[in-house]
């Protein structure tokens, strides 16, 4: 018998996630990864509250992943998966796609190119459905990547602000001792 667990990702992320482990549905997760590892460390035994039931389908926004064999844990009856576990394999699974994203995007033959073509060959290469929420998250990801390494620091600093600049100057302290 395999057990599964279900995890919440976003649309783009499943279906990148689904594509990275061969597309199949249950997601099967490559032996050796980090998401493999997560999940042999996070899982533990299920509930031995009366009221819990072991969730069969996987609901609107949750995607489906076998649990692999291990050697050290049986996953027959260690297969609950806490919402620490979950929230690191989402943590991975997002770290991993905004390294993958930044790697193949930002190269120098992509430097002189059309970012939106660009992102819209990306997804089509990598299994996600190409939508206006989609292509506008991804979009958004990569511009907010470039824009760490950037001296005109738009989207990751504030202090350029003709606002700010005045705050400051009137935020400085006064000299309260006069010098006679």
């Amino acid at each position: 018998m395999n057990c599964t667990v279900f995890i919440t990702l976003e649309p783009y992320l499943a279906q990148w996630f689904a594509h990275e482990n061969g597309g199949s549905n249950p997601i099967k997760v490559k032996r050796g990864s980090a998401e493999s590892d997560l999940l042999r460390f996070f899982l533990i035994p299920q509930p031995r509250d009366p009221d819990y039931q072991r969730q069969i389908n996987p609901l609107p926004g949750q995607v489906e992943i076998l649990l692999p064999n291990f050697k050290y844990k049986d996953t027959r009856y260690c297969n609950f998966l806490p919402p620490a576990g979950e929230k690191a394999i989402r943590q991975c699974i997002r770290n991993r796609f905004k390294i993958q994203l930044w790697k193949d995007l930002y190269t120098i033959e992509n430097q002189n190119r059309r970012i939106d073509i660009t992102i819209s060959e990306w997804m089509e290469a990598h299994g996600i459905i190409e939508d206006d929420t989609n292509w506008n998250t991804i979009a958004k990801i990569f511009q907010r990547c470039k824009a760490i390494y950037f001296d005109n620091r738009r989207l990751t600093s504030r202090k350029s602000s003709k606002h700010r600049k005045k705050e400051e100057k009137f935020s400085q302290p006064q000299n309260e001792f006069v010098h006679l």
